[in-house]
């Protein structure tokens, strides 16, 4: 494309997750993505790292916009990521120094609009890896990015005016003291000004090393969360199958028992029986323990039939069970797919023209504090808000539940000797990720008495 030479150029990169450059295109041919004219299917289904950068004449970096950009699995620009891009170039802040001044600079640690540093991400500013990328594509300019020359008039006008500054200043020899005062004076300005730069550019990269070092803090404590409630998990279905074990020997003893008590019972009648038989021959005495045996096997052979039987239909039972557990679960889904059609199909375009125009859905939560909802995750939101901010929190839905409650009322939950409730004021814990089930909803008398007990399966 073609500009005036007073026109500044804007051009997207787009970066993967390794931080390589993979497509240069103008602003022009990314709004086409933006608006569904022309897919991008190598790039589907990603989320990658995109940069908005404004061009002079010279071909420098005026303006750069490091941002997030999501692709749907048609190869378009996800509108729910959608970010005012030229908007934020014109408040850009100022950022790093390119060798021709400091540049407009918009990211995660240096956003004009708050809530939208969610959707941007940090340029590594020790290195500059980024920008030096940027150079060397602007210099290539696959993007055929060119700017008119300027008028002849025009020049003729400046080499007037350049001639006429020359008189001037061969004109003011007498006042030259007065000019190196003057020149003094800009250049101390000058030097300010750098040096103001200078701490700005090291703030921005404290912050982005802070907020680097928060993420991972926090991915720390996601994992050592999902640990502990991995573990409190194994736990419980451990005690679960202990539990279920214990009943079921429970009532094999019983059955045994009985089948031992029959067994005693058909003994001592047939010893009764060859006692008062003892007068008879030996063909009688072989004959009644002959029937006593047959007895015997087909009573034994009727109770296994019979404990066969039972378990038979108790399988069937559960077969039907698990048969009507998976229809209810398709019906579900079914339903949840069938609401979140109706929700994408009456309300995405009115969401998406709101997002447009500056508006964002925006919800307090506890433990989560002010959170953006993206047009494609409201109806996330609306199904289980719970679900959502816990996901957010980097913790389990049971376990946020858990911190909610002692959030609303931060008692100790230990209970007494007596059977009650402690009940006693704790020191409400903020953050979900930093609350531990068992120790932060505890008194500090319970943690110093708490003494783990461990028991041994099958000792009785």
């Amino acid at each position: 494309m073609i500009y005036e030479d007073t026109e500044l150029a804007g051009a997207v990169f787009i970066f993967s997750e390794d931080k390589e450059l993979i497509r240069e295109m103008t602003f022009a041919e990314f709004e086409a993505l933006l608006d569904g004219y022309v897919p991008a299917m190598d790039l589907a289904n990603r989320v990658l790292h995109g940069v908005y950068v404004e061009i002079n004449s010279q071909y420098h970096i005026v303006n750069a916009v490091f941002y997030l950009v999501r692709f749907s699995s048609d190869g378009f620009v996800d509108h729910g990521t959608s970010v005012p891009l030229i908007q934020l170039a014109q408040h850009a802040r100022k950022g790093v120094n390119l060798g021709h001044g400091p540049i407009g600079l918009v990211c995660a640690a240096q956003c004009p609009i708050k809530h939208m540093s969610t959707y941007m991400w940090d340029p590594d500013l020790r290195t500059k890896h980024e920008f030096k990328v940027l150079n060397e594509a602007i210099v290539r300019n696959r993007v055929a990015i060119h700017f008119n020359e300027p008028d002849p008039d025009v020049k003729l006008h400046q080499s007037q005016q350049g001639q006429q500054q020359k008189d001037d200043r061969q004109s003011r020899a007498a006042i030259e003291l007065a000019v190196t005062d003057r020149l003094r004076k800009e250049f101390d300005k000058e030097l300010r000004d750098r040096m103001a730069h200078t701490i700005r550019e090291q703030r921005l990269k404290a912050n982005a090393l802070l907020l680097q070092r928060e993420r991972s803090v926090a991915e720390l404590k996601q994992q050592y969360n999902a640990r502990i409630e991995e573990y409190r998990l194994t736990l419980d279905q451990n005690k679960s199958l202990i539990d279920e074990f214990r009943e079921r020997n429970a009532s094999l003893k019983e059955t045994i028992d009985g089948q031992a008590e029959k067994i005693k019972g058909l003994r001592e009648y047939f010893e009764v029986k060859v006692e008062q038989a003892e007068t008879f021959d030996h063909d009688q005495l072989q004959e009644l323990i002959t029937r006593h045996e047959l007895e015997m096997e087909a009573q034994l052979e009727a109770e296994t039939n019979e404990l066969k039987e039972m378990l038979q239909m108790r399988e069937v039972e559960i077969l039907y069970r698990n048969e009507q557990e998976a229809k209810v679960h398709e019906e579900l889904d079914r339903v949840h797919k069938e609401n979140e059609e109706l929700i994408a199909n009456s309300g995405d375009h009115l969401l998406g023209r709101m997002l447009e125009t500056g508006i964002s859905f925006v919800t307090y939560q506890p433990g989560a504090g002010h959170i953006t909802l993206p047009v494609s995750e409201i109806p996330l939101f609306m199904d289980s808000p719970t679900t959502y901010v816990a996901d957010k929190c980097g913790v389990s839905e049971h376990h946020y539940a858990q911190w909610l409650e002692h959030f609303h009322m931060p008692v100790c939950q230990a209970v007494e000797n007596d059977g009650n409730l402690c009940g006693g004021n704790i020191i409400r814990v903020e953050s979900p990720a930093d609350y531990i089930v068992g120790e932060s909803d505890c008194c500090h008398q319970h943690k110093a008495n708490k003494t783990p007990q461990l028991k041994i399966a099958g000792n009785q």
